[in-house]
């Protein structure tokens, strides 16, 4: 798993497509201000899925 800071308080999991030669989906845990920032985090077409964890 992998976060957009240790410090921030996340509020979304990214779930990003598998690369074409693999199964594994990577995964981020942003805050907020990171996901509103979305080029921070890649072309939306590579993503699969983003849920909003509880708070």
């Amino acid at each position: 798993m992998n976060y957009c800071n240790d410090r921030h308080e996340h509020k979304y999991e990214i779930t990003y497509k598998p690369a074409k030669t693999g199964a594994h989906s990577p995964k981020w845990m942003v805050c907020n201000w990171c996901y509103e920032q979305k080029d921070y985090f890649g072309n939306p077409d590579e993503i699969e899925s983003i849920a909003q964890l509880a708070s």
